[in-house]
């Protein structure tokens, strides 16, 4: 057996396993969800009936889901916000400062945190009676605020929390690639008399390119995908004012055992990111 040969299947050896599990955690489920969307399957019963394109037209009849849609919209903004926050964070903390690691660590604290502890915490911190927000605005003679009862405002609310966990994450990737720009191109500049604004318009943005397209991308992915805050706080409540998409989705499948209809919600959802990244991928960065 010739070195080539036995180069050819040591690569196949080691790559089969990963292939296979693969194919049987992502490849598999994702062709049998996109099979069932096409069907009423309830999830229980084995047996089900093929229905078209029923399920899919539905999704886009149903107002509550256009509903869903719109305060997904709410998060996508407020990770965009996020976004700002975190590279001025960034920009801030890497300079040479005292105490700047302590400020890091303080910043980046709330993402570690159990995404259940942080709901539970701001469900206490957010009541309307009890709260101690409320409790410092009654003090100062303001009219205690309904942050999850407002129907105006209950997503601005929740959104918020996404706000202050992401915020250090979003951080710290900044703070890695403002790393990986070579000092000297900075150094450069100065000496040819370009100042800070310069610097950062023409040599730090450009050399963080990727990184804003990643977490802008990780915005929109997983501010169509927010689930866990109305989930616990709020049930998607008050009168649905906060039910998301992915939320939509699971109850239709875990309250109304519709699988096949909560299958063509996850497919529109798929289908929605890869839409709008690609727009954001021609539009912001010009198809780079």
């Amino acid at each position: 057996m010739s070195y080539k040969t036995q180069k050819k299947l040591l690569l196949i050896s080691f790559l089969l396993i990963p292939l296979l599990l693969m194919g049987l955690f992502f490849l598999f489920p994702f062709f049998r969800l996109f099979y069932m969307s096409f069907t009423d399957w309830d999830g229980i019963m084995p047996d089900y009936n093929f229905t078209g394109i029923d399920n899919y037209v539905e999704v886009f009849q149903t107002p509550d889901v256009w509903v869903a849609l719109r305060n997904n919209v709410i998060y996508i903004l407020n990770g965009v916000l996020q976004n700002i926050i975190a590279l001025l964070f960034a920009v801030l903390l890497t300079v040479k400062i005292r105490g700047r690691n302590f400020y890091k660590a303080s910043i980046f604290l709330p993402f570690i945190i159990n995404s259940a502890a942080i709901a539970f915490m701001f469900t206490f911190l957010f009541d309307f009676e009890r709260g101690p927000i409320n409790a410092v605005l009654t003090s100062l003679g303001v009219e205690p605020v309904g942050f999850l009862s407002n129907l105006k405002i209950v997503n601005f609310s929740l959104a918020g929390i996404s706000l202050w966990r992401y915020t250090g994450y979003t951080m710290i990737l900044y703070i890695a690639a403002f790393q990986s720009i070579n000092p000297e191109v900075y150094e450069s500049a100065m000496i040819d008399g370009a100042g800070t604004w310069q610097n950062f318009i023409y040599i730090t943005l450009p050399g963080i390119k990727t990184i804003v397209e990643l977490n802008l991308f990780l915005t929109l992915s997983g501010g169509l995908q927010a689930f866990v805050e109305p989930f616990i706080i709020t049930k998607g409540g008050p009168v649905n004012a906060s039910n998301t998409f992915v939320l939509y989705t699971i109850n239709a499948f875990t309250q109304f055992n519709r699988y096949g209809f909560a299958a063509a919600m996850a497919v529109v959802l798929l289908v929605l990111v890869l839409i709008l990244t690609a727009i954001q991928k021609k539009l912001i960065f010009k198809g780079d």
